[in-house]
């Protein structure tokens, strides 16, 4: 048996709860996986996990080990990037999830530049338009995106924030009228998405003078490029980051409104498992963004 790659099954398969997606995590059978975890429970006496058909979870023993094992693993990880470091430079395989919007408007036109400045690290770039993204359990190094999270084991470090816009069609405003305050809201079609944070309300002002005024409108989305698309088509107003609508505004395909009652920025996050070692390419990557990215987010 070696011990480090049984360790590493151990703590994959109490990460992500079964055989099957330690299997996969790892690229390797499910049977090599069991085989692992057989031999590793035999070597210490101990029964580590309660088995059943859906999922395995460990025992009082096994959560103990499971504890240890994984500052074992960071450590091991920290010896083996100092050592390689002092020869070789970082490098590894990079795993990020980035929200859709923010790839296509920023990141992915950053990832050459970072991969020239590191050429021994290569990335697994996912894009989503889910808020909240499983880091730890879908074996991610780095999230970025428009929330922050209140999970212990999750590190939320800003990289700076967007400046939004309510605006709309120039054709919408021809037929429906310009809204002067935030309150005429009410009697307007709003494209609704889930980008605002609460799906019937839209916040304006700072601080203590902050609300959340009540909108509603026939349509509603979860993406921001739809919401910005229906905008650009006349369905509505919309509540939306300068990184889509910044080119729409400029030309005079949309309208900013309400300018003077402060619609609220939206903080950009980089997350990353809470750790006492965090891996350099994490690091770097993080510096890099915060490099690159904070001066050109407004």
């Amino acid at each position: 048996m070696n011990l480090l790659i049984a360790m590493k099954v151990y703590d994959r398969v109490c990460t992500l709860g079964s055989l099957s997606a330690a299997a996969r995590d790892l690229a390797m059978s499910t049977t090599a996986v069991s085989r692992l975890l057989k031999d590793l429970e035999e070597d210490l006496g101990v029964r580590l996990l309660n088995r059943t058909t859906r999922r395995m979870s460990p025992t009082e023993a096994g959560r103990d080990y499971a504890e240890r094992v994984k500052v074992l693993l960071a450590d091991v990880e920290e010896l083996q990037d100092q050592t390689r470091r002092l020869d070789r430079g970082t490098r590894g395989l990079l795993r990020i999830s980035c929200s859709n919007v923010l790839a296509h408007a920023r990141i992915t036109r950053l990832i050459p530049k970072f991969l020239d400045e590191n050429p021994m690290i290569s990335i697994e770039f996912n894009l989503t338009s889910r808020y909240v993204v499983g880091i730890v359990e879908e074996g991610y190094d780095v999230a970025i995106r428009f929330e922050a999270q209140t999970d212990s084991e999750i590190v939320s470090r800003g990289l700076g924030k967007v400046r939004n816009f309510v605006c709309a069609s120039p054709d919408y405003l021809r037929r429906r009228g310009r809204p002067r305050d935030v309150a005429e809201l009410a009697v307007h079609d709003c494209v609704l998405s889930s980008f605002a944070k609460r799906l019937g309300s839209w916040p304006f002002g700072a601080g203590e003078a902050r609300v959340f005024v009540p909108v509603s409108g026939r349509v509603s989305t979860n993406n921001i490029e739809a919401a910005y698309q229906m905008t650009l088509a006349g369905a509505g107003i919309g509540y939306l980051p300068s990184l889509v609508v910044r080119e729409a505004l400029q030309d005079g395909r949309l309208e900013a409104l309400l300018e003077q009652h402060g619609p609220v920025p939206s903080p950009i996050y980089a997350l990353y498992p809470h750790r006492t070692y965090v891996a350099m390419k994490v690091r770097v990557f993080i510096d890099f963004l915060m490099r690159e990215l904070s001066p050109d987010l407004d």
